[in-house]
């Protein structure tokens, strides 16, 4: 290591030690006298050492608080936005042995390692779950770079995500059977909505029927066009699929969902099986039979409502 200050022969005899001191007093009259490690970093300087480094977590949401973790840490938690801090501390703040710069080794499962320079203690990575890090920290300060920090090595947390949707709610009991069923959009919003049919009977999966445009026209009539006509009802539910409905089998019972990807909370999504895309505020369910009767309902106020005679 280069010496980079200028010192006097007997500050020079100082540092070599009692031996050398004695040796050279009887020559320069110089009386030998202690010297602290720490008076010779700041009068030297020395390259960082690995415990000059602690290594730590800032895990959770704001304020974020520190949490160490071993090595061989598991089930490290990964927070809502998919990463955790990395944080390390330096024990020579205030010292000329402080660091002014970091190299992170950041290395996922057995991949390539991966190489950082950072100017501040602390950096984030985005991480996935159920797999394994390592990662580590070279200090480099005005007088060399210090060896690595130990290798700590994670593994992250499983998924927590329900594995499953819930079940469907159940049909009422009781339901009377219709041949048909005919729908109006008289949603007071004036948005075009999207219908959905399962088959509740045969447990088949949601299908997208109809997209029915607003019959809610400016004067507050529906279901009338802009020009004050009388619009015509949307087949849902049909025998053979007339209309563009939903062919069905008598005896079976349907769920009939209506979805508005313009609602605010629904972030223009289009689908059933979400409860803020979904415009009733109760499940619609209609038991088919060939021998019922023909139903025209209305799309108003979140309720599918028989239509005024």
């Amino acid at each position: 290591m280069a010496l980079r200050h200028r010192v006097s022969v007997r500050h020079f005899g100082e540092l070599l030690g009692e031996d050398a001191l004695s040796r050279m007093a009887s020559k320069l009259g110089l009386q030998p006298r202690p010297l602290s490690v720490r008076k010779m970093i700041l009068e030297f300087g020395l390259p960082l050492q690995p415990t000059h480094l602690a290594l730590m977590w800032l895990e959770g949401d704001f304020p974020k608080h520190p949490v160490n973790h071993a090595p061989n840490s598991k089930d490290v938690p990964v927070n809502a936005e998919g990463g955790v801090q990395l944080e390390w501390e330096d024990s020579g703040k205030g010292s000329q042995r402080r660091a002014t710069a970091w190299t992170l080794r950041f290395k996922v499962g057995n991949g390539q390692e991966q190489f950082w320079d950072t100017n501040f203690p602390g950096v984030g990575e985005p991480l996935d779950f159920e797999t394994r890090y390592s990662w580590s920290v070279v200090p480099e300060n005005e007088f060399g770079e210090g060896p690595s920090s130990p290798v700590f090595t994670f593994q992250t947390e499983a998924d927590k995500k329900p594995s499953s949707s819930p079940p469907p709610p159940p049909p009422p009991p009781n339901l009377v059977g219709i041949s048909k069923l005919s729908l109006f959009n008289c949603q007071i919003e004036r948005h075009t909505v999207f219908v959905w049919v399962r088959d509740v009977t045969g447990n088949g999966p949601w299908g997208l029927i109809q997209n029915i445009p607003t019959q809610y026209n400016e004067s507050g009539q529906c279901p009338f066009d802009d020009n004050g006509i009388l619009a015509d009802s949307v087949a849902i539910l049909t025998r053979n699929g007339e209309g563009g409905g939903f062919v069905c089998t008598s005896g079976n019972i349907y769920q009939v969902s209506i979805v508005d990807p313009e609602r605010p909370t629904c972030d223009g999504r289009n689908d059933p099986t979400i409860g803020n895309c979904v415009v009733e505020d109760q499940p619609s369910f209609f038991k088919f039979n060939v021998g019922g009767d023909e139903v025209t309902v209305m799309l108003e106020n979140g309720r599918l409502s028989p239509v005024p005679s």
